[in-house]
């Protein structure tokens, strides 16, 4: 089971790759393949191999302009690719969205929200962001993203560092990591968030478990 998962995260992580690389291209023509890499948090050597697998395949046409300077341009092939990718990735988010509205409203059904509620989300990332999105459709105004860390702004909010907060000012505090869960919930334990103050997706599957929607299938 594990193994499968690991192939299909591989895979998506792949496909994500190829989305955004087609995205720079359409976007920037003279686009460089170091900055290619740098877009795509990749090796040099692996965005080069990532622009020659799809010129290869008729997504990407490329045609020297100077000396060690090139010019990339989508093909027909490349832009029907483009948007084939961008609708699984689109369904993804969507997808995620309601997998983690599910969990969360299990965990929430005997929480009474009221004007004052305020929430706690620890983590920054895609999960900490569709975390947010999930609470201010259920009506939740006041919302605080908190980390190990702190100061750095998200969505626009500056960010609250552990050490800072009281948590008796939280009906709960969810945490937004998908992977390494137990550590963060000892984490925010430790520094005096209650058992049952802390919301975690540990109820998920493995078949269900949640992914960064930036991995499409």
């Amino acid at each position: 089971m594990r193994q499968i998962g690991k192939n299909r995260d591989e895979l998506e992580e792949s496909t994500y790759r190829e989305l955004r690389l087609l995205e720079e291209v359409e976007t920037t023509p003279e686009v460089s393949q170091r900055h290619l890499a740098n877009q795509l948090g990749v090796a040099l050597g692996v965005a080069n191999l990532l622009v020659k697998n799809l010129a290869k395949k008729g997504y990407i046409r490329a045609t020297r302009a100077g000396w060690k300077r090139w010019v990339y341009n989508l093909t027909p092939a490349g832009i029907g690719r483009k948007a084939q990718l961008t609708a699984r990735y689109v369904e993804r988010v969507l997808d995620h969205y309601r997998k983690v509205r599910t969990l969360l409203q299990k965990d929430f059904q005997d929480v009474n929200f009221s004007a004052e509620s305020r929430m706690g989300i620890y983590g920054t990332g895609e999960l900490g962001e569709l975390m947010y999105m999930i609470l201010t459709d259920m009506g939740v105004n006041k919302i605080d993203f908190i980390d190990k860390d702190g100061g750095k702004e998200f969505l626009n909010q500056k960010v609250l560092s552990l050490i800072s907060i009281d948590p008796k000012t939280y009906i709960k505090i969810m945490v937004a990591y998908s992977s390494d869960i137990e550590s963060h919930y000892a984490i925010i334990k430790n520094h005096g968030v209650l058992e049952d103050q802390i919301v975690t997706l540990l109820g998920a599957s493995q078949e269900d478990s949640i992914t960064p929607i930036s991995e499409v299938s």
